[in-house]
Order: structure tokens, then C-alpha cells, then sequence
């Protein structure tokens, strides 16, 4: 799939061959052990963000709009050991803005920044869980006092309830301003 999307923004793929081997690596790991724990399975699911901020930056520069690619804890995200649904460590907010926020005044190239993962103190790969994109995004804002940040996503809508916990969650076929607000 990366292939394709690639292609399709004119990105050379061979650009990310260190990650992609870094992924084999992983992968062949995981078969001769025959087991995954969630430590791993984290690890295993931080492929696609790193790809996906890696091949926008190139699209990005390719198109003459200067960016560059960086991991959540490049920018200073720090979490808690509990894979799968990591929490933010409160050290996070100040270590974004002593890292991005001098881009505000000094500006080279816009930071592509992975949503969904970050590093635990011991600097583990962790998940954040159901919604850990959006709240990668909204940190970020709040780390940097931003008047404004926009969620865009591309799901199917809105639930009637969490889809871990109850597996028969449907999506709602309708609902007001004022039902939205109040999620």
C-alpha cells in the first residue's frame, strides 16, 4: 500500500529503505518467536505513522513546500509504560514547545509530526490508543498556546458507543451540532 501512495505522489520509496528494513528486522523477530506482546505489538504498529510523515515530507518538498518529517518523540512527546493505551507524561508539554515553538519565529520547513505514538521514559515505542492522533494534535496545540487546531479525519462517523468495549457499535446515521458538541 505504501508502494502505491508513493507512486502516486511521485515519492521514491527507496527514501524510507532505513525503515522499512528496520520493519523486516522487527517482523522476522516476530516469526522465529511466534508471539507478539504488547510491547512489540506497539513497537510493530509505529510503521505506518513513521511511513505516512515520511512520505508526506518528501510529497511536501517534491512540490517545492519546504518540510520535514519527525517522530512524536523528536518533538519531546513522553509517555507511561502502558502499551497499547499510553498516557502523556506531563514533561511532554514543555519539551514541544522548547522544540517547536522557536519554529514560530525561525521558519525553514514545516514539521510533519506522527500522531498515535511516542516514546516511554526508557525510550520504548508506545501507542496511545483509540483517538491517539487527535490527541497527538490537540498537545501539540496546547504545548504551543495555538489559537486553533483542526481535526480532520476519514471515519465513518460517529458511534453509538466505544467499539472496545461494546462490538456491535454502530455508526449514527444522523446527528445534531448540538449532540456532537456535547461528545
Amino acid at each position: 500500500m505504501h508502494a502505491e501512495i508513493c507512486t502516486g505522489l511521485s515519492v521514491d520509496i527507496d527514501n524510507f529503505s532505513e525503515v522499512f528494513k528496520e520493519l523486516e528486522e522487527l517482523l522476522h523477530g516476530i516469526t522465529l518467536i511466534k508471539e507478539i506482546s504488547p510491547k512489540t505489538e506497539d513497537y510493530l504498529l509505529s510503521f505506518g505513522e513513521r511511513l505516512s510523515v515520511r512520505i508526506i515530507a518528501d510529497y511536501f518538498n517534491n512540490s517545492g513546500t519546504p518540510a520535514i518529517a519527525k517522530d512524536a518523540w523528536d518533538v519531546g512527546f513522553i509517555t507511561n509504560n502502558n502499551f497499547g493505551e499510553a498516557e502523556i507524561l506531563p514533561d511532554t508539554f514543555e519539551n514541544i514547545k522548547h522544540t517547536l515553538e522557536p519554529l514560530i519565529n525561525n521558519y525553514t520547513a514545516t514539521p510533519i509530526v506522527t500522531g498515535y505514538i511516542a516514546k516511554n521514559q526508557a525510550g520504548t515505542i508506545t501507542t496511545l490508543g483509540r483517538g491517539g492522533s487527535d490527541l497527538s494534535a490537540s498537545i501539540i496545540g496546547a504545548a504551543l498556546d495555538a489559537d486553533e487546531i483542526q481535526i480532520w479525519t476519514d471515519v465513518d462517523g460517529i458511534l453509538t458507543t466505544d467499539p472496545r468495549l461494546v462490538k456491535s457499535a454502530i455508526s449514527l446515521p444522523l446527528v445534531s451540532f448540538e449532540e456532537a458538541s456535547e461528545l
